[in-house]
């Protein structure tokens, strides 16, 4: 696995990790290393820099159930591996209820509202603000809502890849943009760097990444 990512000793380092987390209850779950490769294939296609936002969350995780009096059991790899995928509040647009909340709020007149990013305006108009507006039943608006969020999901998926929100049929030149567009650009292109400085910096070698990598876990 290239560029840092989860190597056998990357995994034994998230291992090592976990059991300062969760002590023994990790290790009598998982064992004291990742015997059968469950883990490793999981998060084999994540970056050093992914596995530890996720690790981070899973810190929060521990506080949030401390202050509640609850207790806290180690994640299943799979779980794990979506907690360190990007969220979009990582690179600096709405989360998933916001730009939702913000879509309904506005949806009677989308066309006069100053959207937060094109992307929560394009998943609404894709959904349709029609149905937006106009739907009452709450099963009917609980399905637009979950359409909206893979729209939405889709959409910010490609802003972190640094694709296109739309085709780029007509080209114009800065001279012919209105600011608010060029605005809308500089975000995007804002929320791409934002994205390649959430993984691991493609200047960071395998070693660097898993000396990172064991700092956060307390392995270090």
């Amino acid at each position: 696995m290239g560029n840092g990512t989860a190597s056998p000793e990357v995994v034994d380092a998230l291992f090592d990790g976990m059991r300062n987390l969760y002590g023994a209850k990790f290790e009598k779950q998982w064992g004291e290393f990742d015997e059968h490769g469950v883990w490793g294939a999981e998060l084999a296609h994540l970056a050093i820099g992914n596995l530890e936002r996720g690790f981070h969350r899973l810190r929060g995780e521990i506080r949030d159930a401390a202050r509640s009096g609850d207790t806290a059991w180690p994640p299943q790899p799979a779980a794990f591996a979506a907690m360190c995928e990007p969220r979009p509040e990582d690179i600096g647009l709405p989360t998933v209820d916001a730009a939702w909340r913000e879509a309904c709020a506005h949806c009677h007149a989308p066309d006069e509202w100053r959207w937060s990013h094109e992307a929560v305006q394009m998943a609404g108009q894709t959904v349709g603000w029609r149905e937006i507006h106009g739907t009452t039943a709450q099963s009917v608006r609980a399905r637009l809502e979950k359409r909206f969020e893979r729209e939405y999901g889709a959409l910010v998926n490609r802003v972190m890849s640094g694709q296109p929100l739309q085709a780029q049929g007509l080209i114009e030149s800065d001279a012919t943009r209105n600011r608010a567009e060029l605005a809308e650009r500089a975000s995007c292109e804002a929320a791409q760097q934002q994205a390649e400085a959430a993984g691991l910096p493609h200047r960071m070698n395998a070693s660097q990444g898993l000396a990172m990598l064991k700092a956060a876990t307390g392995r270090a």
